[in-house]
C-alpha cells in the first residue's frame, strides 16, 4: 500500500511539473523505494567497523591526554566569573601576539559570549577533550573596527544583559541596566573615536543579537579559531610547569540604585 501511495505521489510531480511548462517534455525515473524501519537495517560492516574502531581508538586517547593542570574549578559568573576573565584574557593575549596590522593601531579590547562558554573548567587535570567540550565550535578570532557611537553600543549592549559577556581590556560600571562609566585601557571611552574589538566571527556577524558588529568600518582575521588560543595558552603553562588560574577583578560591576 505504502509503495502504491509513494508512486501515485510521484506520478502527481511529474504532471504537474510538466504541465506547468509551455513545452512538452518528456522524462525518465528510475528508483527503488526502500522502506526504512528496525526490520531492514543493513548488517554491520565489520572490516569498515574495525578501521572506525582503530581511529576512534586513537582519537580517544588523544583526547584524554592532559593538557594542563589547574588551582581551581574555572565557572562562568554573572557580571564576572572566573572563567569569563580566564578565557577573555587569554584569547586576548593571544591575538596581540599575532595581530599586526598595517595601520599600527592595536586591539582596544576584548568580547566573547557567555553562551559560547558551554562548561566549567575543574580543578586539577584539565584535557584536550575537556577544552573540546568547553568550546565545541570552530570559531575563529576577527578584529573589528567600529565607530564611537557603536562602541556605545556594545556598551549599551553589556549593560542590558542579564548575563556576564567575557570582557577584556575594560571596566565598565553599570547602573541601572545602562553604562554608567566606561574605561578601555584605564582611558575614559570617547565617542568621537574609532575602536578596535576582538571577538568571534560568529559575534561579528550578529550573533546573539550583537547587531553593532554588522557592517563595520574594518575586519580583520587575526589566523587562530578562540579554542587553539586556548589550548596553545594550556600548553605554555604546562611545559613551563604552571597551573591555570583566575581572578575577579570588578571589571564589570554592577551598582545599587
Amino acid at each position: 500500500m505504502a509503495r502504491k501511495r509513494s508512486i501515485f505521489l510521484l506520478s502527481l510531480i511529474v504532471f504537474f511539473a510538466t504541465s506547468c511548462t509551455n513545452q512538452s517534455k518528456e522524462f525518465t525515473f528510475e528508483g527503488k523505494l526502500i522502506l526504512l524501519d528496525t526490520l531492514n537495517v543493513p548488517e554491520l560492516d565489520t572490516e569498515l567497523d574495525e578501521i572506525i574502531q582503530l581511529y576512534r581508538s586513537d582519537l580517544e586517547e588523544e583526547m584524554n591526554r592532559i593538557l594542563v593542570y589547574s588551582d581551581m574549578v574555572l565557572e562562568k559568573g554573572t557580571p564576572e566569573g572566573p572563567l569569563n576573565n580566564f578565557v577573555a584574557d587569554l584569547v586576548f593575549d593571544k591575538a596581540n601576539e599575532l595581530y599586526f596590522p598595517s595601520d599600527n593601531l592595536p586591539i582596544d579590547f576584548c568580547l566573547l559570549n557567555y553562551g559560547g562558554l558551554r562548561v566549567p573548567l575543574p580543578k586539577g587535570d584539565i584535557t584536550y577533550s575537556r577544552v573540546y567540550e568547553l568550546l565545541p565550535f570552530e570559531n575563529q578570532m576577527v578584529v573589528i573596527m567600529l565607530s564611537g557611537v557603536k562602541t556605545r553600543e556594545l556598551f549599551e549592549y553589556l549593560a542590558s544583559s542579564s548575563v556576564g559577556m567575557p570582557v577584556s581590556g575594560i571596566k565598565l560600571t553599570i547602573k541601572n541596566s545602562l553604562p554608567h562609566s566606561i574605561l578601555i585601557n584605564g582611558k575614559i571611552f570617547d565617542e568621537n573615536r574609532n575602536y578596535k574589538i576582538l571577538t568571534s566571527d560568529y559575534l561579528a556577524g550578529g550573533g546573539d543579537n550583537m547587531n553593532f558588529f554588522l557592517n563595520p568600518i574594518q575586519y580583520e582575521y587575526v589566523g587562530m579559531k578562540v579554542r587553539d588560543a586556548i589550548i596553545e595558552h594550556m600548553q605554555v603553562k604546562h611545559e613551563n610547569g604552571e597551573k591555570i588560574s583566575a581572578k575577579l577583578d570588578q571589571r564589570i560591576t554592577i551598582l545599587n540604585d
